[in-house]
């Protein structure tokens, strides 16, 4: 059955874990037990089963050993440990100087769901008899593997009492109802964040046996200072590639849907093939699902590609230097949304098996990548980014906090569990369908009466609207472009909005590449020869497009209105003059004409309003004529408050006097609000983002 303990090795050289625990037992109280009703050492079983755990235990098992006054340590390895595919990785534990007392297979190969069930079995038959002869006072269980689950099943039936590590988590698949039934195993839990602690609360745990510890992985992590991470860069990915210019990807199957996990894997791999990086792709676990990863990165020819390197199994020193310099991290390993944190490393997690995770700024989501596109855009957002160090895991001192905690374990005190029922916090995290959504441009419409100022979303929706009196001056307008620009960029923060960049719709001539009006409309006085990018630019830090406000209403149109979609379209405005100056109109003397006053005027019965109106409809429409004889459209949209009244009188002149090939064009009233800001903010949201989802 592989239950009997191997004779007594020599020791090994000090591995890299031990170096910096040795001196855990000099913090400590010497000579005397802590007060907690033991009148022994406390004989503690730590379970590993695969390389993940292993790094969140070793740092307690060194711990542990680092104080023998207080504890005996016994280890059990088991699962993917003693799978060749997966590495062998039982021996990075030799190496480590750890006796291992029972070295158990329990992994029934097949890689399917079955499988899974059938190994979680075997374990059951095995471990008893394992557990009986060790007789531990507790064992210590990490996190949510299904390996996981049969030693704390057989713990709980024995009456073994169960130190769960990293419980209260949420994250996604079925690793959650695991580690959670683990949970209810467990007698006591150490935490890592006060998210997971209020969770345990919230399942009814008894909040005295709940340590928020920190993860113990950050004890290492945190104090990690090879300075010679270039030899290990240039092991695992070549001689010729530099810190922050290389990926490292670690992705395992979702096991509650294995088929979508299967084909995110695919799109994973043609994104990074795209991408064209040096990239590091870690074999998955052992998870149902697994092997038809392999299959994936076989047939597209990763272990053979010459941007990529396929390992089973990277040392953790090591792959803590990997992460800690790499241009990025892609995948859905924990590691990715906890440790990789903190370095400030990007990362880019896929898929929902780490959805509730608790993360760091530096990690965007990509719940449903349903296109190789939506993958590739989060790889150009995060590359090379270098965000803050995150220690929302750990402080460095987990494992000090969890062998108190275990010397405080009164083992007179009776197994039955204690209950409470507390409320939990929800948690908040970056998203990349969110981070879609919130991308917002700040939109300028210089009118020849008003100066606008919004800020517009990437759907089209104004967040919010500054208006201001347009002023005569150069000098004044300019001034009062950059202060409603900077108002309102400070108040996207406030609205949760991320600014691309600033879109102008002016009117006159504009020289779109330089930034520069050439010459405006007489309403706009003053305004000739005015780079409008430069200054703004300049103060915002941000990048600006200058367009014509004709120019303008098209883009709205093609991105937000009738036109989206549609391949050949053109838009036309509709504007006034001073020739509207016509009996019946009320204005001020200091008022300037447009179009509500013309409008105004016809609804009153004037006849001249009335025949302008007709004539400047028939005159549109013969216009539309020409357009649609040369250019050949195949939608008509009117802008602008006119449009209503022209729409029937261009209908009706297109109908007697274009040719009959173009008479079903079809003509249009904009459904735009604003077609001036909304065509600004399309400057910016389509050359900034370049993609649409």
């Amino acid at each position: 059955m592989g239950t009997n303990a191997p004779p007594r090795r020599e020791p090994l050289a000090r591995g890299p874990h031990e170096v910096y625990f040795k001196n855990l037992s000099k913090q400590k109280q010497k000579g005397v037990m802590e007060k907690n009703g033991n009148n022994h050492k406390l004989r503690v079983c730590v379970a590993t089963c695969n390389r993940a755990d292993y790094s969140k235990l070793a740092p307690i098992m060194f711990g542990i050993k680092a104080e023998p006054q207080f504890f005996e340590l016994d280890v059990i390895v088991l699962g993917s440990h003693l799978i060749d595919d997966y590495g062998n990785t039982y021996r990075m534990i030799e190496q480590d100087d750890f006796d291992i007392h029972t070295r158990l297979h329990t992994i029934v190969r097949g890689e399917d769901e079955a499988a899974m069930v059938e190994s979680v079995g075997l374990a059951l038959v095995k471990l008893p008899d394992v557990l009986n002869r060790l007789k531990p006072d507790i064992m210590i269980v990490h996190g949510d593997r299904f390996d996981a689950l049969a030693l704390a099943t057989s713990a709980a039936l024995m009456n073994i009492r169960i130190l769960h590590i990293e419980g209260g988590e949420v994250s996604g698949t079925i690793d959650d109802s695991i580690r959670h039934a683990i949970t209810k195993l467990a007698h006591y839990h150490v935490c890592c964040t006060r998210s997971a602690e209020q969770h345990l609360i919230a399942m009814c745990e008894d909040h005295d046996r709940i340590l928020l510890a920190g993860c113990p992985s950050y004890d290492k992590l945190l104090s990690a200072k090879n300075k010679d991470y270039m030899s290990v860069i240039s092991m695992w990915l070549g001689e010729d590639v530099k810190t922050r210019d290389y990926i490292v990807a670690l992705q395992h199957p979702v096991t509650t849907d294995i088929k979508h996990s299967i084909k995110m894997f695919e799109l994973t791999l043609d994104a990074l093939i795209s991408f064209n990086k040096r990239t590091l792709v870690l074999f998955p676990n052992v998870d149902a699902g697994s092997k038809e990863m392999v299959r994936v990165m076989r047939k597209k020819g990763i272990e053979h590609h010459p941007n990529f390197r396929a390992v089973k199994h990277v040392p953790f020193d090591q792959f803590i230097q990997l992460v800690a310099h790499a241009g990025c991290m892609i995948g859905n390993s924990s590691c990715g949304v906890r440790e990789v944190g903190a370095f400030g490393t990007p990362v880019i997690n896929l898929g929902t098996r780490q959805t509730g995770r608790e993360t760091g700024e530096n990690v965007l989501h990509v719940r449903d990548a349903d296109t190789q596109d939506k993958i590739l855009h989060a790889l150009q957002l995060q590359f090379g980014k270098q965000y803050p160090c995150s220690k929302i895991y750990g402080d460095g001192n987990a494992v000090p906090r969890i062998l108190k905690f275990l010397k405080s374990i009164d083992l007179k005190e009776p197994l039955q569990k204690k209950f409470c029922f507390p409320p939990v916090k929800d948690n908040i995290s970056q998203d990349i369908d969110h981070i879609l959504e919130t991308q917002s441009a700040l939109a300028v419409d210089l009118g020849g009466t008003n100066l606008r100022v919004a800020i517009v979303s990437m759907k089209g929706e104004i967040v919010k609207k500054y208006t201001q009196l347009n002023p005569k001056t150069y000098e004044d307008r300019l001034a009062l472009i950059l202060k409603m620009c900077v108002e309102a960029a400070s108040e996207a923060v406030n609205v949760n909005c991320r600014i691309l960049g600033v879109g102008i719709s002016t009117g006159g001539r504009v020289n779109p590449r330089e930034g520069i009006v050439l010459h405006s409309t007489k309403l706009i006085q003053e305004w000739s020869s005015v780079d409008l990018r430069t200054p703004i630019s300049d103060a915002l830090h941000l990048p600006v497009w200058v367009d014509n406000d004709g120019n303008c209403a098209a883009l709205a149109e093609r991105k937000f209105g009738h036109g989206k979609g549609i391949e050949n379209f053109v838009t036309l405005i509709t504007g006034t003059d001073d020739l509207l100056l016509v009996e019946g109109m009320s204005m001020k003397e200091e008022e300037i004409v447009s179009a509500a006053h013309l409008i105004q005027a016809a609804k009153l019965g004037n006849t001249k309003a009335e025949s302008i109106l007709r004539t400047a409809g028939t005159a549109l429409g013969l216009g539309i004529v020409n357009i649609l004889h040369t250019v050949n459209p195949s939608l008509v949209i009117l802008s602008g408050v006119l449009a209503n009244h022209y729409v029937n009188a261009v209908k009706d002149v297109i109908n007697r006097q274009a040719l009959s090939s173009v008479k079903t064009v079809d003509v249009v009233v904009s459904n735009l609000a604003d077609p001036a800001l909304l065509g600004a903010a399309s400057l910016v949201l389509d050359y900034t983002t370049r993609r649409i989802y």
